[in-house]
């Protein structure tokens, strides 16, 4: 994807972290924490600007991303989509929100997506693998924030269900690490395992 397919990349990173017992986004692997792997993924991949939603200040990142305060603190993902939503009113680009936990982000796959949010101006961007809807790694139009708004001011807090009723495209994907997130220890010890592994064979 070229330069002129600009969009916004948002990294969510609000949630408890109970299952893994500390903050995911700074968890490091290969000398690099998955917070600032991401940032360094979406500007890759021609994001124009990268925020960070969470509760945390500002100083607690070491990080080139803008971060915003999550509006709704530990109300779950869809207060953190809906916070960047609303901070990003005035502009008219396709919004590519993950959470924080993806180790191995593809600048590819982000790509795909964008490319169908510039062709689908309207419509959620979501990707499916192996019938599972990706929707914390989803392109979202900025018009699509009053209709979560109002579906959260009902009480929703999922997003699968706070989209029924808005112009979705779910897109099949393979298989791929780039949708692997990690959400426990053992999770995360697999995921530097497959970093290592990935090292190895490219100095071959």
């Amino acid at each position: 994807m070229k330069k002129n397919f600009p969009f916004v990349g948002v990294i969510l990173n609000g949630g408890r972290s109970e299952r893994m017992g500390v903050n995911k986004s700074g968890l490091v692997l290969d000398g690099v924490t998955l917070l600032e792997s991401s940032v360094r993924k979406l500007r890759e991949a021609s994001a124009s600007s990268v925020l960070i939603v969470g509760n945390e200040t500002p100083e607690a990142f070491n990080s080139e991303g803008k971060v915003v305060k999550d509006s709704w603190p530990d109300e779950g993902p869809l207060g953190g989509i809906l916070t960047a939503l609303q901070s990003l009113r005035n502009k008219d680009l396709p919004v590519l929100i993950v959470a924080c936990d993806f180790p191995e982000l593809e600048v590819t796959e982000i790509q795909h997506l964008v490319i169908y949010a510039y062709s689908h101006r309207d419509s959620i961007i979501v990707p499916s693998v192996l019938g599972r809807k990706q929707w914390m790694h989803a392109c979202w139009p900025v018009s699509a924030e009053e209709h979560l708004r109002k579906a959260f001011l009902k009480g929703e807090r999922a997003p699968h269900r706070a989209v029924s009723g808005h112009k979705i495209i779910v897109l099949e994907r393979e298989m791929s690490s780039a949708y692997f997130d990690v959400d426990t220890p053992e999770d995360f010890e697999k995921a530097k395992k497959n970093k290592e592994i990935r090292n190895h064979n490219e100095e071959k």
